[in-house]
């Protein structure tokens, strides 16, 4: 990747730039806009390019020729100028995804030649401007994923030659304008997730014949079930989507569409479906009804229902009870998602008539209790998950590339059958956790082609096989944990460069620390927690060994000698994560989240999904001595550390006050010396604070999130003297959002009525006119403050009796 080269401004008589999709990344020069002479200008999707100062300004004042001006997915981070008016001439502008906020111009009424108009994924917020439904020429425009309000203006001038348009994703009010059907080009109408509400005016909709693709999804529109309506026909409708649209029964109109292909009703409030209604869809490929929560599939057997393209079937959290005649006749299924419904039972070889084709099946989170046979030669991805199925486990078919099966009673060992050579595929997601399954894990398993493969809270043992005797970046996410694993761990994991999660807590591995897993180039999350490592952490000479870590948990296992300097120095992932989009990990996988159990604020939890902006450490509960580094402090994108339970000497580092981003922070059970450095108190997002059973002396910091924290906090410390504990400097005061009596009852006035009742978390006071609720972590010093108050007003209460 390199930057423009400003050489551009030489070619004086240029007519055409096209540069797009070639990794420049940088500034655009200013010499761009000395091409005059342009007539087309494309300069999009180089995601590292930016517009900075004037230059945008300058290329629409004096490249006044151009027709068609392409700079998406280029970071604008203005807004956009009244200027881009002058470009009289364009047909074609594109600025999707510029990062542009602000209003719209009105000046973009001035570009009477318009024909594409991309505006989409923007910051734009206001209205729409009049001006922009009154383009004669417009074929396409694109105002989607921005932040536009208000409402369409009643009459428009313009807008016969639209084919495309698209608005959804932004928070447009009131009701959809009759002059929306009289645009007699329209193939494509997008206005779903918006706030638009009112009449739906479906006896107009059949005026706009050449219409394909309807989205009305994410609105609070009404009059979809008119009893008058089944009639309308459309028939070039191929794709309509009415999910969230309060819809209570099934639409008579959409009966007679005879073209769809594509078809969302979910997250409405459907009770009942019949096969009949279905029985123009010849050629219906996605058919999405769920979360219809009360939604019940007739079983007429007189109704022979075929869909021969039928490809997705989803139909989660419907409440469904019985797999009918309506689902069981679709042999050339590719996906069916039952998922989140109370289907029971078992799934027998006498039913293998079904779904003979299928390649997608989802029957999660239901209450299957056993499986004997998979009528499913063809299945790709099967998921089973959460159910009660129990027995030992049924090898999927040969064809199966993800097997998910989670959450269950199954038992027993793991089937030699299951890393048969003669599958056509390999299985890529392998998901056996939460199980009772047990026995050695077969080498074989190891040595498949896996991307995910989580064997976690099962009960297999013996030594962990060889993963790839040779280099590759297949394998991504391996979990281990809470088995009964031991041994050392195969030095052939080294091989894994693909490898982002390790996770082998709660085994019984007895080894040294893995250094060698310091070259796998993406490493993210490596949890060793809770066994038999042990030994000293040598330094590394290797700047890039776990330069991408961002999780390590080192706790409750045997290390010793000083804790690793030069690891600090190397963890580049926990030092900058501000600039990393926050998704989670393992986001971009559709079968799997990656979850992960964590010491976090004192308590352990399960951290459902983990963000990729998370950082943590925790070496706490082994034998580390001597002093903490400096270099801890330049790790600031930490939200734990953890260092308690150890030998560790010396001063509290001052620099940890660097770790802008810190919420937890435990050093207890040490022999730290010392103050408590002042910088602390720079941690303005600290919600846990454990400095207790050291040896630490003096004067308490004050102020902030240091007001908030008790006696517990610093336990053991016989020398500390201030606020929170009892013992007093002689010159120190509580801190200052405790006030003395006269003051509390000035704060809050002298004639109110106090009311205290706990809630673990929280607390709730109220006053006559009205009550605050604290749900925040519960702040001791206010505690104590509001028992004080509570104290008072009772010696008054009994006083004036």
């Amino acid at each position: 990747m390199s930057p423009i080269a400003s050489q551009f401004g030489k070619l004086t008589s240029l007519t055409h730039l096209n540069i797009s999709e070639s990794g420049f990344k940088g500034k655009i020069p200013l010499a761009i806009s000395y091409l005059s002479k342009l007539l087309s200008l494309d300069l999009s999707d180089n995601h590292g390019l930016i517009f900075e100062g004037h230059v945008f300004e300058n290329i629409v004042e004096n490249l006044t020729q151009l027709r068609h001006l392409h700079l998406s997915n280029i970071d604008m981070s203005s807004e956009l100028p009244d200027s881009v008016g002058n470009l009289r001439s364009l047909e074609i502008l594109d600025l999707g995804g510029g990062n542009l906020k602000g209003p719209i111009p009105a000046s973009l009424g001035n570009l009477t030649q318009l024909e594409h108009l991309d505006l989409s994924h923007n910051n734009f917020d206001g209205p729409i401007p009049c001006s922009v439904f009154n383009f004669t020429q417009l074929q396409f425009l694109d105002l989607s994923k921005n932040k536009l309000v208000g409402s369409f203006p009643s009459k428009v001038s313009g807008l016969s030659q639209l084919s495309i348009l698209r608005l959804h994703h932004n928070f447009l009010s009131g009701r959809v304008p009759s002059w929306f059907f009289t645009l007699p080009s329209l193939v494509e109408l997008m206005l779903n997730s918006n706030k638009l509400n009112g009449n739906f005016e479906l006896t107009k909709l059949s005026e706009l014949s050449k219409l394909e693709v309807l989205s009305l999804s994410d609105n609070a529109l009404s009059s979809f079930t008119s009893a008058s309506n089944s009639n309308y026909s459309l028939p070039c409708l191929v794709s309509l989507q009415l999910s969230s649209c309060n819809i209570s029964e099934f639409p008579n109109f959409v009966r007679n569409l005879e073209g769809l292909n594509f078809l969302n009703l979910s997250y409405n409030r459907i009770h009942v479906i019949e096969a009949d209604m279905f029985l123009k869809f010849k050629g219906l490929q996605v058919l999405d009804l769920s979360h219809n929560i009360h939604l019940s599939v007739g079983n007429n057997s007189e109704v022979d229902l075929v869909l021969p393209w039928l490809s997705d079937l989803c139909m989660s959290s419907c409440n469904i009870t019985e797999l009918s005649n309506f689902l069981t006749t679709q042999e050339s299924l590719m996906f069916l998602d039952l998922s989140n419904n109370n289907i029971q039972g078992r799934i027998t070889e006498q039913e293998n008539n079904w779904g003979s084709n299928l390649v997608n099946l989802d029957l999660s989170n239901n209450l299957l209790t056993a499986l004997e046979y998979y009528p499913w030669k063809s299945i790709e991805l099967l998921d089973l998950g959460s159910n009660l199925i129990e027995g030992p486990l049924l090898a999927p078919p040969p064809s199966t590339m993800a097997f998910l099966i989670s959450n269950n009673r199954l038992n027993g060992e793991i089937p030699s059958s299951i890393c048969n050579p003669e599958s056509s595929y390999l299985i890529l997601y392998l998901d056996l956790s939460y199980n009772n399954l047990s026995g050695a894990i077969s080498k074989c398993l190891g040595l498949r082609y896996h991307s995910n493969l989580d064997l976690q809270m099962n009960k297999f043992y013996g030594n962990i096989p060889d993963f790839w005797v040779e280099r590759n970046y297949g394998l991504q996410i391996l979990n281990l944990n809470n088995n009964d694993f031991d041994g050392s761990l195969p030095k052939s994991l080294a091989n894994c460069l693909g490898l982002e999660v390790l996770n082998l807590a709660n085994n019984k591995i007895n080894d040294t620390f893995p250094h060698w897993l310091g070259d796998l180039p993406r490493l993210k999350v490596l949890v060793l927690r809770s066994n038999y490592f042990h030994g000293q952490i040598a330094h590394s000479a290797n700047e890039s060994h776990f330069s991408t870590l961002q999780i390590l948990d080192l706790s409750h296992n045997r290390f010793s000698g000083f804790l690793p300097t030069t690891y600090f120095r190397n963890f580049k992932g926990m030092m900058n994560l501000a600039s990393v989009p926050m998704e989670y990990i393992g986001a971009d996988r559709s079968y799997y989240i990656y979850s992960l159990a964590l010491t976090m604020k004192g308590v352990e939890f399960m951290l459902e999904r983990v963000l990729t902006i998370f950082a943590a450490i925790d070496m706490s509960s082994n034998r580390f001595e001597g002093t903490i580094p400096e270099t801890v402090g330049n790790l600031i994108s930490l939200k734990v550390l953890n260092l308690s339970h150890n030998h560790l000497t010396g001063h509290i580092p001052s620099s940890l006050g660097n770790l802008a981003q810190l919420e937890s922070l435990d050093l207890s059970c040490n022999k730290l010396v010392g103050e408590i450095p002042s910088e602390l108190t720079d941690l303005n997002f600290l919600e846990v604070l454990n400095l207790s059973e050291n040896q630490l002396v003096g004067l308490i910091p004050q102020g902030k999130q240091f007001n908030t924290f008790l006696n517990d906090s610093y336990v053991g410390n016989t020398e500390l003297c201030g606020f929170p504990v009892s013992k007093s400097c002689g010159h120190s005061d509580p801190p200052s959002a405790i006030f003395e009596e006269e003051e509390f009852d000035s704060a809050f006035g002298l004639d109110w009525k106090f009311v205290m009742m706990g809630y673990g978390c929280g607390l709730v006071f109220g006053f006559s006119a009205g009550y605050i609720m604290m749900t925040i972590r519960k702040p001791k010093w206010l505690v104590w403050m509001i028992q004080q108050a509570g104290n008072r007003v009772l010696r008054r209460f009994k006083k004036n009796r």
